[in-house]
């Protein structure tokens, strides 16, 4: 768990220093289908939200991103999942115009998770190694704001409950607001 604590540290000093007078700020949400890949193979939808901060130089940018996952309730396996993340992303945006920008990225973190077995009535919670992949489209509406939306997925690691090793991995549709400061 610290290591990823150490990452996102690394990640967030280095945008920090390299985009100092460029940043952002900004909140995106959106439907999370996530997927239990190990034995329910069957995608449940979840509301998510999200907060980030970061930074801008040229077509590079760099955030600290918090995810808050709805709870999820796979049937199939009898199990309720909460989830949550913190995660670097790195963009490059490309700007085909004025006020349009296509992006694309990747990112590392953490995803908090717990899970609540119902056969057996025990919870289990960790942490995991996550990491996503993202493309997406920035519209400026103002100088300082910027309409997002995109598709991101995101693998959130393994998960142990009552016997049962669980995978998680969700595909991600969001639309946000982006500030500039």
């Amino acid at each position: 768990m610290r290591i990823h604590f150490l990452i996102l540290f690394f990640a967030l000093t280095l945008s920090s220093a390299a985009f100092a007078g460029n940043g952002y700020f900004g909140a995106r949400g959106g439907i999370s289908d996530i997927r239990e890949t190990d034995v329910a193979d069957k995608y449940k939808s979840a509301g998510f939200i999200s907060a980030y901060i970061g930074g801008q130089t040229g077509i590079f940018r760099a955030e600290a991103e918090y995810t808050a996952l709805s709870k999820v309730k796979f049937e199939s396996i009898q199990t309720d999942s909460q989830m949550q993340r913190l995660m670097a992303n790195g963009y490059i945006d490309m700007h085909v115009s004025r006020y349009v920008h296509p992006y694309f990225g990747a990112g590392i973190g953490s995803a908090f998770y717990s899970v609540n077995d119902k056969k057996s009535h025990n919870k289990s919670s960790g942490t995991n190694f996550a990491w996503n992949a993202t493309v997406g489209v920035g519209v400026k509406l103002t100088k300082n704001v910027t309409f997002d939306t995109g598709y991101r997925y995101v693998d959130m690691g393994d998960v142990s409950a009552e016997n049962q090793n669980l995978h998680f991995d969700a595909h991600e549709a969001y639309v946000g607001l982006r500030f500039s400061f």
